[in-house]
């Protein structure tokens, strides 16, 4: 059985974490350069980078008290209003209890690319806005 209960519906407590914050740019950047903007980011939370275009990134790390293995995607979305960098931390850590590795690992993360992006204004994080973005 997968992650979902066959007969409520309901999420199993072990769902693996997910967390997803979005930034856009202040002002217009090509996706290559919101990409090779990560580079820094990448360095600090020592994330071995596993795949990389002009508009997409993932890398592997570990964090939280039991080096948790953790995934990390990054996509430049196109939008009229203008482009979206969506970062998305995975794990297979039980949601059930709140992930708390996980989410301890994507409070860093949006600490650090703040800090390392600061051209980037923050739109949306799954931990504060809920489990999907409503931006157009």
């Amino acid at each position: 059985m997968g992650p979902f209960n066959q007969q409520d519906g309901r999420a199993a407590a072990n769902a693996m974490a997910r967390f997803l914050v979005v930034l856009k740019p202040r002002e217009p950047l090509p996706a290559a350069a919101l990409i090779e903007g990560l580079s820094p980011l990448m360095h600090q939370l020592e994330a071995e980078v596993d795949h990389r275009t002009t508009a997409h990134l993932s890398a592997l790390l570990r964090g939280g008290e039991d080096a948790l293995r953790l995934q990390l995607f990054a996509d430049v979305q196109a939008r009229p209003g203008g482009s979206l960098l969506e970062l998305l931390l995975m794990s297979r850590e039980a949601m059930g209890r709140g992930a708390p590795q996980t989410r301890l690992c994507f409070e860093q993360l949006v600490e650090l690319a703040a800090e390392a992006m600061p051209g980037l204004d923050l739109v949306f994080r799954s931990d504060r806005d809920g489990p999907m973005p409503s931006i157009a």
